[in-house]
């Protein structure tokens, strides 16, 4: 049992260590992207804002796109707030047919123990002895 427990962990820790790796390789490369598309975003909003200099004042050019940003911002925390919102209904529903199953269950049980209670001593120890069969022996063996 020692040199299959050796090879099955050392398959894990690499499958570990590959993921992990990836995952570094990744987070690092996104990082990078996203330096550049940050730099691309700024030099944009500089063009728009000479752009809109040569339209208006520059105090007129600065705060339409202050303004314009604003108003983006909310309307993204305005989407993440609805998406919240749906995800803690889901989740709260999921919650509420556990509960109901959970219920049903115990009712039924309870009855069966009312109406029945051979039948259900009878299932209580078949359950005890197939879950009792299905454990393992404790292995004599310490090497």
């Amino acid at each position: 049992m020692g040199p299959l427990a050796a090879m099955l962990s050392a398959l894990v820790l690499t499958d570990i260590g590959v993921i992990v790796s990836r995952y570094k390789r990744n987070g690092a490369l996104w990082l990078l992207a996203s330096l550049f598309f940050l730099t691309a975003y700024i030099f944009v909003l500089v063009a728009a804002a000479i752009y809109l200099s040569t339209i208006f004042t520059p105090l007129t050019a600065t705060v339409t796109l202050a303004a314009i940003s604003l108003a983006i911002g909310l309307v993204i925390i305005g989407i993440m707030s609805a998406l919240n919102a749906q995800d803690r209904r889901i989740a709260a529903e999921k919650r509420r047919r556990s509960q109901a199953q959970t219920s049903l269950v115990i009712a039924t049980a309870l009855t069966l123990f009312r109406k029945q209670p051979l039948l259900a001593a009878g299932l209580a120890v078949g359950l005890g002895a197939a879950l009792g069969l299905m454990r393992k022996p404790p292995s004599s063996d310490h090497s």
